[in-house]
């Protein structure tokens, strides 16, 4: 993998999200305060794996954001870039147990041995995959971002309190408890699911123009839609849930918040890829 499509990967998938503008990095993606920096070390490390074209990549990941982006590729492309205290003993590592149908990836700090040293808890990995398109994703944050573009397999994505954006053609489940959801749905009505939920969180969902779709929506927050809704809401109850039809036979979406707002938009035009791309 090249030097420029690396630090592609790793530092600012989020510039490829025109849709959704800037994507905020995770708060503890912050570098250290000043009179710190010294004390701090960034350790990069990569590595690959051959996985073929299908299958399933299951990855947790608890120290920091995660971004993938799919590829005509049949293997695993790892990135990942480390911040650690220069006095931890403890380096990150990279490791890939492959499967009939199942792949695990693990990349991690050892395990603590012993008392560790309270400043030593701010030490992240932010991880970039570049994975074949065609390979179903199980990802899993505690509070770091993950992004997902390019995809065309199933992907589930879960976060406790990290945002999650995606833009891809695949069927699509995605959970982040405290943080938002925002997705760019490339399905027309083939058959694929989209199901995104979040307890506090807000929602955003972009169709292409020529997208057909079922949608179900519901939250205590507030809804904006390009399309024709019909909102249904017991008298006396914030809660309110909706229906929106698109054409026939189209993609079944549904949109869950308990109390954040939901936004469903649709692209005014096609998009037309670059010459080249």
């Amino acid at each position: 993998m090249s030097p420029p499509l690396r630090a592609a990967i790793v530092l600012s998938l989020g510039a490829l999200w025109p849709a959704f503008g800037q994507v905020p990095a995770t708060p503890e993606a912050a570098e250290p305060a000043a009179g710190e920096t010294a004390d701090w070390l960034f350790d990069s490390l990569s590595d690959s794996f051959a996985v073929g074209e299908a299958g399933t990549l299951r990855f947790r990941h608890p120290w920091g954001d995660v971004r993938v982006e799919g590829a005509a590729t049949d293997r695993i492309h790892v990135t990942a870039l480390a911040q650690l205290h220069r006095d931890d003993p403890r380096r990150p590592s990279i490791r890939f147990a492959p499967g009939a149908a199942t792949h695990e990836l693990v990349v991690e700090f050892a395990p603590d041995e012993g008392a560790a040293d309270e400043a030593w808890k701010r030490r992240r990995i932010d991880v970039g995959l570049l994975v074949p398109a065609g390979l179903e994703l199980e990802l899993e944050t505690d509070r770091g971002l993950i992004e997902v573009e390019k995809m065309t397999a199933a992907s589930r994505l879960t976060s406790d309190r990290g945002d999650v954006v995606y833009d891809g053609a695949g069927s699509l489940a995605a959970r982040t408890e405290r943080g938002s959801l925002r997705a760019l749905l490339r399905t027309t009505g083939d058959g694929r699911t989209a199901e995104l939920s979040t307890l506090t969180g807000d929602i955003r969902c972009i169709l292409l123009a020529d997208a057909r779709a079922d949608v179900t929506l519901e939250t205590r927050g507030p809804v904006t839609t390009d399309y024709s809704v019909a909102i249904d809401r017991a008298p006396g109850s914030p809660l309110k849930k909706g229906r929106i039809r698109i054409g026939e036979n189209g993609t079944a979406i549904t949109l869950t918040s308990h109390s954040g707002g939901i936004r469903l938009q649709g692209l005014l035009a096609p998009e037309v890829e670059a010459e080249g791309d």
